[in-house]
């Protein structure tokens, strides 16, 4: 038999594609029928087979690092030369024949077990930053640290998937592109997972999207040009967002509030600070002390690794496809933001200020209150986010940031501002306070007065960055007070006004 006139044995390349299952209570359901291409060397070894008439016929790849049997530009696999005959076979079959496969890939077992953590759905409300067994993820990897390098080393399993039900989705042949050369043939296959799935079925689409997330631990930088690259990052934000439970993070963030109602400002700066602290790992490398390595050993380890994806491959940081998820359905939620936070248990300052401002929002809101007032705050020329609660801002200022070595925002960015030593003075006698989580409390500026000290210290003045001024993003209770524009006047005025942001 004969294929475009070519008799002889040939080379097909197969596409893989799955559809999965979605849990209650997740993000949105417009991504439930979305397909999971799978385009991942790590699967090594494929094995494709057709009843025909009674006889089986079988396509393979065993692919080697010295033979790929990849097509890298239509990211597809390529099978070990085969028949016309058998190929033939294969392409007279009808669009959802059953066909069978057999594959075997490799993954990191951490982002499995770490994709087993964010998308929990049980009861239990333990996470990612306090688990019921911190040894079953911190024995995934290897940590050093080598002269204040951090290194991380992952441990790999190797998964074979048989018999897989399978339906052929689509075919075709393209004639050679030259004489010498032979035609070019595809089939595009969907692997048939039952409906609803059954837990080893699970198991498995959960580790094939951590084969995915091992490659972007690896490739995983925002300015790679790789389709590949864009396939994996894809398949874990469908997969988070058909798997994250998001009743289960605001029963999470409601058990925050209830431990801490009705407590006073001064008990909530180490009583909810802590509580936070425990439900969230810090995702990245900053300068300021985090997590300590003897009494927060779990998160230290974590927060080390997590800040080397931050900094080598950050589409592969739990924060990068929090974030995501996060812009693209529920921007500016802070409440939902706090349950997705505290869900997966990871995340920058951001997170950490976000979740703080939630939780307090929530506490104030029921009777018998003790908090003034919650202010989601940070530095104004810092990219450090934080809350500063107990402190009623009467006036903010709306400017454009002036100061070359601000790392918040860039000079002509708007940013609105309040006078923290102003706020101090016309508060008094009450006390305002600082809610910064991501930071050690050892580190901590916990009231706003030694959070003002701070913002004054010799070291700022020396890099021009001492400054009375923190940013102001949201507050409550509403309205947001009044604010002064002053985009409008000359760089020398905003300077004079808002020094050193």
């Amino acid at each position: 038999m004969a294929i475009l006139g070519f008799t002889g044995k040939l080379s097909v390349a197969v596409g893989l594609t799955w559809k999965g299952d979605i849990v209650p209570n997740t993000i949105t359901t417009s991504l439930q029928s979305a397909s999971y291409a799978i385009a991942n060397e790590s699967l090594t070894e494929l094995r494709v087979s057709g009843l025909f008439g009674g006889s089986h016929h079988f396509l393979d790849r065993k692919a080697t690092p010295k033979t790929r049997l990849y097509d890298e530009k239509l990211n597809l696999y390529v099978m070990e030369p085969e028949s016309s005959g058998v190929i033939e076979k294969f392409l007279a079959l009808p669009r959802g024949a059953k066909l069978f496969l057999e594959a075997k890939f490799t993954f990191n077992t951490f982002f499995d077990v770490m994709l087993q953590q964010m998308t929990r759905n049980d009861a239990d409300l333990h996470n990612l930053a306090n688990p019921n067994d911190s040894k079953a993820i911190l024995s995934t990897f290897k940590h050093s640290d080598a002269g204040g390098k951090i290194s991380i080393t992952y441990d790999s399993a190797t998964q074979t998937a048989k018999p897989l039900q399978a339906i052929l989705i689509d075919t075709e042949v393209k004639p050679p592109v030259a004489p010498s050369k032979v035609p070019a043939v595809k089939l595009m296959i969907e692997i048939g997972f039952d409906t609803p799935p059954t837990a080893t079925q699970q198991e498995l689409m959960r580790k094939l999207i951590a084969m995915d997330w091992s490659k972007l631990a690896r490739f995983g930088r925002p300015d790679s040009a790789r389709k590949d690259v864009k396939i994996w990052t894809d398949n874990v934000f469908i997969f988070l967002v058909n798997h994250t439970d998001m009743a289960r993070g605001e029963r999470m963030r409601k058990a925050v509030i209830d431990r801490h109602k009705g407590k006073s400002p001064l008990k909530l700066a180490t009583d909810l600070r802590d509580d936070l602290d425990l439900q969230l790992i810090t995702a990245n490398h900053w300068g300021q002390a985090r997590e300590d390595m003897k009494t927060e050993t779990h998160q230290r380890l974590l927060s080390d690794l997590f800040g080397t994806l931050h900094q080598q491959a950050w589409l592969s940081s739990p924060v990068f496809m929090a974030r995501t998820l996060s812009e693209r359905f529920f921007a500016g939620d802070e409440d939902k933001n706090a349950a997705l936070a505290l869900q997966y248990g990871t995340g920058h300052c951001g997170e950490h200020a976000s979740s703080s401002f939630s939780v307090l929002r929530s506490i104030m809101q029921l009777p018998g209150s003790l908090v003034a007032a919650a202010i989601l705050s940070g530095n104004a020329n810092v990219d450090h986010a934080f809350v500063v609660y107990n402190l009623v801002v009467d006036r903010t200022i709306r400017t454009l940031a002036t100061n070359p070595s601000n790392t918040r925002v860039s000079v002509a960015d708007s940013i609105t501002v309040f006078n923290l030593r102003d706020a101090i003075a016309k508060n008094a006698p009450r006390i305002g306070f600082v809610m910064d989580p991501y930071l050690d409390k050892t580190v901590m500026k916990a009231t706003a007065s030694e959070l003002l000290v701070s913002l004054n210290k010799a070291a700022r003045k020396k890099a021009g960055k001492d400054s009375d001024f923190l940013a102001f993003d949201d507050n409550h209770p509403p309205p947001a007070p009044p604010s002064d524009d002053i985009t409008g006047r000359s760089v020398a005025d905003r300077k004079a006004l808002v020094k050193n942001v």
